[in-house]
């Protein structure tokens, strides 16, 4: 295409597919995450395991990697390189607003009030990664922006967001949590292509920008290996948690007999062995 050129905003829809299983998947992984959350925060007590797969989860797997899948999915007739610092710097941003919203809102009991202000947090971070993410891209165009859709696209992820939240400590069942994992990524795969609609790509003259950069086409093997490492992580902790949570229970059934009158009177020094 020729300098001054807009390119047609398109997509393939295999790698939009793609992005929505993506978010789908760490969608369900960062549920998972909320119900452990839950349940540890009703024994008093919030672990930061959790809390960490929960970010990287949804932050991670759910926002970041469903982003620049859904990146590579609009067709541009150019290659598209990611710079490397602003690329990494989008990943911690979504990945540490997710973690503070899932530990605001599951350290203490549930409220509606502490929902909304965890999800505003996180939906000001989805928007920040997105925004970091265009912004790291190295192309020979410029983006144009269109405002209005520019903050429909932060509401988008601010609403989002906070049904996310509502969700994760609301769902009780695996149907609940499956359903849920669908809707959550509807609504990042929507904040996503609206944002990418937001900003027109204006063809200039080819970018020779310095600086380290991840090729485009790489961005679809790192995001698949993100989610593996969160799945495993998620296996690994579980596998821990359910160690931690038999343990616990052994310790109570050992208090409850010891505490039981039978036991008691079998520890008092003289006691009758009974009959017979």
């Amino acid at each position: 295409m020729s300098p001054g050129e807009v390119v047609p905003l398109s997509f393939n829809g295999s790698l939009v597919a793609l992005s929505f299983l993506i978010a789908a998947l760490g969608s369900y992984v960062a549920l998972l995450a909320a119900a452990g959350i839950r349940a540890e925060t009703q024994d008093g007590e919030i672990r930061l395991g959790y809390i960490c797969i929960g970010a990287v989860a949804m932050g991670g797997v759910g926002i970041w990697s469903m982003h620049f899948i859904g990146m590579v999915a609009q067709n541009l007739p150019f290659e598209v390189g990611y710079q490397v610092g602003l690329t990494t710097l989008s990943f911690l941003v979504a990945a540490g607003f997710s973690g503070w919203a899932f530990w605001y809102v599951g350290r203490d009991r549930y409220t509606f009030f502490r929902c909304l202000v965890g999800g505003s947090a996180a939906g000001f971070g989805v928007a920040s990664m997105h925004y970091l993410g265009m912004s790291a891209m190295r192309m020979p165009a410029v983006l144009l922006w269109d405002l209005p859709l520019v903050v429909l696209s932060v509401l988008i992820a601010v609403v989002a967001a906070t049904a996310a939240l509502w969700l994760a400590f609301n769902t009780q069942n695996e149907r609940q949590r499956v359903g849920a994992a669908i809707l959550m990524a509807v609504a990042v795969c929507g904040m996503h292509y609206t944002g990418a609609a937001a900003g027109a790509v204006v063809c200039t003259t080819p970018n020779d920008s310095v600086g380290m950069h991840i090729g485009g086409a790489m961005l679809p093997y790192i995001a698949f290996a993100l989610s593996a490492v969160t799945l495993l992580l998620m296996r690994w902790h579980l596998q821990r948690a359910s160690e931690r949570f038999r343990a616990r229970t052994a310790q109570r059934i050992d208090s409850i007999i010891e505490s039981a009158p039978g036991a008691a009177s079998d520890r008092l020094p003289g006691a009758s062995p009974g009959p017979g």
